[in-house]
């Protein structure tokens, strides 16, 4: 062979089986724990977003609150051209139509007709006019009313940071749920797939036991019956994990179609007991931590503020201005320079009752904030009651259905023993495996209901459980 041509072909295999590699390695199974899938969905989760967008509005809310407590400083100017000026006739020795010195008041100098030279044509204005201002103004007293506005914003804006911290404490819980969800799906299936391999071993020995003459057809048919059966429960458990792991990655907001598998367990150590709070003192640290509690606190202090204010609009208030203006055009030799200040007094004597309505307003947005928050601190009292009741059911049933797992195992074992030498029917043989397959599903729920059961209470009290 040319060597030039095989060093060729050995490139382009080289070249092929590094976009084979690269490909695999793009398809590879990613694995995440609990605590990646946690990060990446603070980083894309849509509700986060949203709540960190709500929190930069309520931040730009509170500097334009603060703007009315500082001065405001306006320029302005102006060019105007004029073709035609304004133009007037006056009398030389009148002055601009005056009465002559020792004349009468009432008696007007009549312009002599006889010659022009008595008559003088005067402009008034220019043609070219430019003019500046610069305006201050500041508000001196006011009754609180811009104060109240800028402390109404801030409590508004920390209302908001709550949000957020609600927002990151449900996320938590929903990727918990989701992670574990996903996770069990997935235990699921090896248990069906337990369940699948007992029944065939159970099949093979029921088809020697037939061919020995020590079984019948009919324990034959019904082992096949069973893992008929059994192959239809992995399918859907097959199904019911892929379904799992979608939720999960909907939660992460990550596409549908990248190949992502979670990773940890549902082992819960023997000794590891249900930390000894009371729950009196779950539901007070539930009240104190809660972000969604002290949301309420603040919208409530900002509506009591906003009361503040509209009852202000009722009294007069105080500001001062100062004003500096120029003017030129090319008629003056020196430029117009006016500066001007004062003070400036407004006393409300009739809006249409806009006032009382407004007050009206905010005390009902008062009243709607103080009954929310009652709501809240109820809401929050049964979730923590509720999260704390069912994590020490999943406690209870995770004592017994380690028992109930180890007794089946055994059974399953010893009813294969009896089977084999003929002391037992299929009937029962498939009894003690359906019971051992119920019991490792049990077992299963009861730790996935306590992981998810202690999340649910972290997530109640707003903190985490040691």
């Amino acid at each position: 062979m040319n060597p030039l041509r095989f060093h060729h072909f050995l490139s382009v295999g080289a070249f092929l089986l590094f976009l084979i590699n690269l490909s695999a390695a793009a398809q590879e199974t990613r694995h995440l724990t609990l605590a990646e899938s946690i990060e990446i969905a603070k980083q894309n989760n849509l509700s986060i977003q949203m709540a960190e967008q709500n929190l930069k509005t309520a931040e730009t809310q509170v500097r334009t609150a603060r703007a009315g407590l500082l001065p405001r400083m306006t320029a302005n100017g102006n060019y105007t051209y004029f073709k035609d000026i304004q133009k007037s006739v006056i009398q030389a020795d009148g002055g601009f139509g005056f009465p002559m010195p020792g004349g009468e008041n009432n008696e007007m100098p009549t312009p002599s007709t006889d010659s022009e030279a008595d008559l003088i044509e005067l402009e008034f204005g220019a043609h070219h006019n430019l003019q500046g201002t610069l305006s201050l103004t500041q508000p001196i007293f006011a009754w609180g009313r811009y104060y109240y506005g800028y402390q109404a914003a801030k409590l508004n804006y920390q209302a908001a940071q709550q949000d957020v911290n609600a927002a990151y404490n449900q996320l938590r819980l929903d990727v918990s749920e989701a992670f574990h969800g996903a996770l069990i799906a997935e235990e699921f299936v090896r248990v069906a797939q337990q369940n699948v391999r007992l029944i065939e071993m159970q099949l093979g020995i029921a088809e020697t036991s037939f061919q020995a003459g020590s079984a019948t057809g009919f324990d034959v048919l019904r082992a096949k019956v069973q893992l008929a059966n059994a192959k239809s429960q992995l399918v859907h458990a097959e199904n019911a994990a892929v379904t799992a792991t979608d939720a999960y990655k909907t939660v992460l907001n990550i596409p549908l179609a990248e190949d992502i598998s979670v990773k940890g367990t549902l082992d819960i150590p023997e000794k590891q007991q249900l930390p000894n709070f009371n729950l009196n003192t779950l539901i007070e640290q539930a009240i104190k931590n809660r972000p969604e509690v002290r949301r309420t606190g603040f919208s409530e202090n900002a509506a009591r503020k906003q009361v503040d204010v509209a009852k202000t609009r009722r009294l007069p208030d105080l500001g001062f201005f100062t004003n500096y203006q120029i003017s030129q055009n090319e008629r003056l030799t020196q430029m117009n320079r006016i500066w001007s200040l004062g003070f400036q007094i407004n006393i409300p004597i009739f809006d249409g009752f806009a006032t009382s309505a407004a007050v009206q307003h905010s005390e009902s947005v008062l009243k709607q904030a103080q009954l929310g928050g009652a709501q809240v601190k109820t809401s929050v009292e049964f979730e923590v009651r509720n999260a704390y009741l069912n994590l020490i059911s999943a406690q209870t049933r995770i004592e017994v259905q380690r028992e109930a797992v180890t007794q089946a195992q055994e059974s399953v074992r010893m009813a294969n023993l009896q089977f084999q030498n003929g002391i037992i029917t299929t009937v029962a043989l498939t009894d003690t495996q359906l019971a051992l397959a119920q019991a490792e599903v049990n077992r299963l729920q009861a730790y996935h209901d306590y992981v998810v059961g202690l999340a649910r209470l972290e997530k109640a009290i707003g903190e985490t459980l040691q």
